[in-house]
């Protein structure tokens, strides 16, 4: 295991909200095998211990710089030369930690406070929202290095933005500012940098209005639906109504309803 000590930290800026910060900013947040670490051991605790909503972030200039690129020039390490090494374990495992994040049965709403680029882009791509600050720009440049996509960018891009807006960007290399990002629906929001982290909070807050079982079943019936037939997503989304119809948490929010009230849809650490 390699030391995952301070690359990432997580803060509670708000009972209910849990914000995960990219905390090596000198090495602009480059998906270094600690970073990786880092990340995977946060999602794995997020997915036992669920927050009604998860802020992904950076420190400094950048969100995430994407991979550590001095492991393929390096000689000491094993991945320069190794075409195979590059792609098993250290591609792959970056794909592991953003399917991780992908999963993670509550919201996810990346907070893009600096470039994003490469498998940056594809960590932001991985969330289920983007808030950008408009001086930051997105970007898939590895065919700029000969290289391409590994992370999810590929796979993502095209269900996102579309076929030829996905290969414009894959194929070309070229990076886009946030007013861009907006146009295309790659992000919800455009923001100066010192109003992103409040948009981002503001955003989430949202999320601590329903009910957090019937987020997870739907976030995980629309992931299952999205590569399906039609017959068969009609079965998941019917499934999804039964799981939904079968906990406490339903019958709280019927009842709220027709009382009139606001239903308590409060979990630990969340406000009353």
């Amino acid at each position: 295991m390699h030391d995952a000590t301070q690359a990432a930290c997580v803060d509670y800026p708000r009972a209910g909200i849990t914000r995960l910060t990219l905390a090596r900013g000198v090495q602009m947040n480059t998906l270094t095998w600690d970073m990786l670490d880092a990340l995977m051991n946060a999602f794995q605790q997020l997915r036992r211990d669920p927050p009604r909503a998860l802020i992904l972030t950076g420190e400094g200039r950048a969100f995430c710089g994407g991979a550590h690129l001095k492991y393929f020039t390096d000689p000491a390490s094993d991945l320069a030369g190794n075409p195979a090494r590059a792609r098993d374990p250290y591609v792959r495992r970056i794909l592991e930690v953003f399917n991780a994040l992908q999963h993670l049965p509550c919201p996810t709403i990346a907070a893009i406070n600096g470039h994003a680029l490469g498998g940056g882009m594809e960590l932001a791509i991985a969330c289920d929202f983007r808030l950008m600050s408009r001086a930051s720009r997105m970007g898939q440049p590895e065919v700029r290095l000969g290289l391409t996509p590994g992370g999810n960018g590929i796979q993502q891009l095209v269900r996102l933005i579309g076929r030829p807006r996905a290969l414009d960007l894959l194929l070309s290399g070229d990076s886009i500012d946030a007013e861009t990002a907006l146009d295309y629906g790659l992000i919800s929001s455009a923001h100066e940098p010192e109003a992103l982290e409040q948009a981002a909070l503001t955003f989430a807050a949202r999320f601590l209005l329903c009910g957090p079982e019937a987020v997870a079943i739907t976030k995980r019936a629309v992931l299952r639906a999205e590569d399906a037939a039609h017959a068969e997503a009609d079965e998941i989304a019917l499934d999804a109504v039964f799981d939904a119809f079968s906990t406490e948490e339903s019958r709280e929010g019927v009842r709220a309803f027709v009382e009139k009230r606001r239903p308590s849809f409060a979990v630990s650490g969340d406000e009353a």
